[in-house]
């Protein structure tokens, strides 16, 4: 490929997080506080239901750029392949602490059963989390942790910007919460002079990208959308919220 196909970097093209923030400037001035997220290649965008903007889900980029400038074709994901019968469907799931594994059993249209495991990985998490990093823009973190700094006091504070972990103590229920940048916020509670786990708490108010623990939003953005879910309605904050068994890869425990 000849160096005219090259692009340049910051003039011909813009990063992720470069479109994220274009793309939020142009949904302000229409007066959409929401936003519209960015689909990341190899990587599956899910909705929030009554977002207003569905179509965005299905939106596959065609071609990526390396940091030369050269175009790379993308094949078709995965999840777009449609072709073809159905050979099995899902019947049931469920996590298998002992074997760190999700078993799955699935049904042909005989109706001959197959049970399938599927292990996962805290470190696949992370390293999906990272490649998902890319659309937040920079500003975007720093100006929500200014808005944090505003709803917790200075020590709490310092501890997040320190290690990126808080803690509050509901009024209501005496459950303790740790809310964490980038992971699901965990609810303990005090048994004798020890803390126990609840579960981890997982919600994100725009969406998600499945199998990582990246929310549309910047991650301090969805730390302030869970702190003021708890302390404004508990239940409607659990009610909403999916709870993992901390032994789960994706509570990120």
């Amino acid at each position: 490929m000849g160096d005219e196909s090259k692009l340049v970097v910051g003039k011909d093209l813009v990063t992720l997080a470069e479109a994220t923030r274009r793309v939020a400037e142009s949904r302000m001035a229409e007066n959409d506080w929401s936003g519209m997220p960015l689909p990341v290649v190899g990587l599956q965008l899910v909705l929030e239901p009554r977002y207003r903007h569905q179509g965005i889900s299905e939106f596959r980029w065609p071609v990526c750029y390396g940091q030369n400038g050269v175009p790379v074709p993308l094949e078709q994901e995965p999840g777009d392949q449609t072709s073809g019968p159905v050979e099995y469907r899902l019947v049931n799931s469920w996590w298998n602490a002992q074997y760190q594994a999700t078993i799955r059993v699935c049904q042909d249209r005989q109706g001959r059963a197959r049970c399938l495991a599927e292990a996962g990985e805290r470190l696949s998490y992370a390293l999906r989390t990272l490649q998902a990093a890319e659309v937040w823009p920079v500003e975007a973190e720093q100006k929500a942790q200014q808005k944090l700094a505003t709803l917790i006091p200075k020590e709490q504070f310092d501890l997040y910007t320190l290690t990126g972990h808080f803690s509050e103590i509901s009024r209501r229920s005496q459950v303790l919460y740790l809310f964490r940048r980038g992971l699901p916020t965990v609810a303990l509670r005090e048994v004798g002079e020890e803390f126990r786990i609840l579960c981890a708490l997982c919600l994100h108010p725009i969406g998600y990208y499945a199998q990582t623990w990246a929310g549309a939003m910047c991650p301090t953005d969805e730390v302030i959308a869970h702190l003021l879910m708890m302390r404004g309605s508990e239940e409607k904050y659990w009610a909403n919220a999916n709870q993992h068994p901390n032994d789960l890869p994706i509570a990120g425990v």
